[in-house]
């Protein structure tokens, strides 16, 4: 005779325990945007807004991080409380966060600038630059996702997660491709639907990099954090 399994362990209660999860910390990643999306609803879509474009995704760089940090643990869990874990998540993130995300956004927008100066002055010289910028600007974002990846669940300095981004960037080439590739589709679909494709999709979007980089933070954990355990944070490393 068969046992009855326990109430929360089937199937059906764990898929619309992750939908809720996943639509609750969706509304908490799109309220703590609301800067942003103020900007991109009310302002021209013109490269002359592209600096208040830059200045309102500050606040973005925290709450992505806290969007990772409870993709992860609802992965991890298989349990998400979505307000409170969103916001402790944006809570224990946020300064670390700043330290990365500022420079890159930094970073970014310079690039966008160069991009643009060189495809408008077209030549055979500034078509090529045109080309590699591009290509640096494509793979910059790539190797950020691993960025907010392990600054979401480990406390490392910031010039130690961009190298170990970078690391990963290439030592885990299958993990970089789809994720690559999710932000591809992604893009696509966003073309096909409507420009807030995929902030209504974040939290969906987060939680197939956070199951296709699983090897990733677990090689992570493995030859880079101590084991020791104190509260919720492993020794130096893990959050």
């Amino acid at each position: 005779m068969q046992k009855r399994k326990e109430f929360g362990t089937g199937f059906l209660y764990v898929l619309m325990n992750h939908i809720y999860a996943l639509m609750l910390t969706n509304i908490c990643f799109i309220l703590s945007n609301v800067i942003f999306l103020f900007f991109f609803m009310t302002l021209e879509p013109s490269f002359t807004n592209i600096t208040l474009y830059f200045l309102a995704l500050i606040p973005a760089g925290p709450s992505i991080s806290a969007l990772f940090y409870s993709i992860g643990k609802l992965i991890r869990e298989q349990e998400l409380s979505p307000l409170r874990d969103y916001l402790h998540g944006y809570k224990i993130n946020v300064k670390d966060t700043l330290k990365f995300w500022t420079p890159y956004l930094m970073v970014l927008y310079i690039l966008f600038i160069d991009f643009q100066y060189y495809n408008t002055n077209l030549s055979f010289k500034n078509s090529v630059l045109s080309v590699v910028i591009l290509a640096g600007i494509a793979l910059l974002m790539v190797v950020s996702l691993n960025a907010f990846f392990i600054n979401s669940g480990f406390s490392f300095r910031t010039r130690d997660v961009w190298r170990l981004s970078i690391y990963y960037g290439f030592k885990k080439p299958k993990i970089t491709f789809g994720n690559a590739g999710i932000v591809i589709i992604a893009l696509f679909m966003t073309m096909v639907t409507n420009s807030f494709f995929m902030v209504f999709t974040a939290s969906l979007i987060t939680y197939l990099f956070m199951l296709n980089s699983k090897t990733l933070l677990e090689d992570l954990k493995e030859n880079f954090c101590k084991q020791e355990t104190i509260s919720h944070q492993e020794v130096a490393v893990s959050k």
